[in-house]
């Protein structure tokens, strides 16, 4: 059984192995949101020392990366193909992490395809993203910067190269003697609204409510995104996540989306 956090105010600063941990474990959205499946983000399981909890932030990208050595995979389908048709389709990602977001620079480089109809693979794009925490504490605070839209192909080809700057933010939340820990970012991008055609601004919050359960809410810049995120007892390497896009109907896009996320923290070593 965890043990108890003490309360907030008696928690000493985290030290470089806590940080590394919960890098390892915070969730990496990796910026799938890709027009056929409209798949949105990987999660990964946060494990800080004492007492785990599913922390967890679906929709948009947060600033922070994927642990050096670290690959990631992931099957997204979603209820209404490309945000418009009501038919089902899926996405794939894989990436990995390289560097070191809390002494230098962290980067994260993934590999989407678009969609699972058609021949396997034939559209996609790249993206990469970099990290760096600026400062840590009981409240590590982090700012990354992410370009997608890379290397085009197949239908994907009309997918614009486009960026977006974000601060992510871990302070924590004291309740009845208990700590959840909260993940919080602010960020702004090229191609959010509009069709994508215009910058906007983006956030959201997440919440790991138990070592199983993650909720989270996020503003994608045009609709609001309401995920949960689920992690099995004595599996380490996978987590489901759900979400319902635009979950007001605001552009007629309502749809729910599903995720399969698989990883391994020592896929290589330097």
């Amino acid at each position: 059984m965890p043990q108890t956090r003490p309360p907030f105010d008696a928690r000493p600063a985290p030290n470089r192995t806590t940080l590394r941990s919960l890098l390892g474990g915070l969730a990496i959205a990796v910026g799938m949101a890709v027009p056929a499946a409209q798949a949105q983000s990987l999660e990964l399981p946060y494990f800080d020392e004492g007492e785990p909890k599913n922390l967890t932030l679906l929709g948009i990208p947060s600033a922070t990366v994927a642990p050096h050595g670290m690959g990631f995979g992931s099957l997204g389908l979603t209820s209404k193909r490309g945000g418009v048709l009501n038919e089902w389709d899926g996405s794939l990602a894989f990436g990995l992490g390289l560097g070191d977001a809390e002494t230098g620079l962290g980067v994260q480089l993934t590999a989407n395809i678009t969609s699972l109809t058609g021949a396997f693979g034939d559209s996609g794009y790249f993206e990469a993203k970099i990290s760096r925490r600026i400062s840590s504490g009981e409240t590590p605070l982090y700012l990354g910067a992410q370009v997608e839209g890379l290397g085009t192909w197949g239908d994907a080809s009309n997918v614009p190269e486009s960026g977006r700057i974000m601060a992510t933010w871990f302070p924590d939340l004291s309740v009845g003697g208990d700590i959840f820990p909260l993940m919080l970012t602010l960020g702004y991008g090229t191609h959010l609204r509009n069709a994508k055609t215009d910058p906007g601004v983006f956030a959201g919050a997440g919440i790991g409510v138990n070592r199983n359960l993650g909720l989270s809410a996020a503003w994608t810049g045009e609709t609001l995104d309401l995920g949960t995120s689920w992690k099995f007892d004595d599996i380490d390497w996978m987590t489901v996540s759900a979400e319902i896009n635009d979950a007001t109907d605001r552009l007629g896009q309502r749809r729910v989306s599903i995720t399969f996320n698989l990883f391994n923290p020592n896929l290589f070593r330097s």
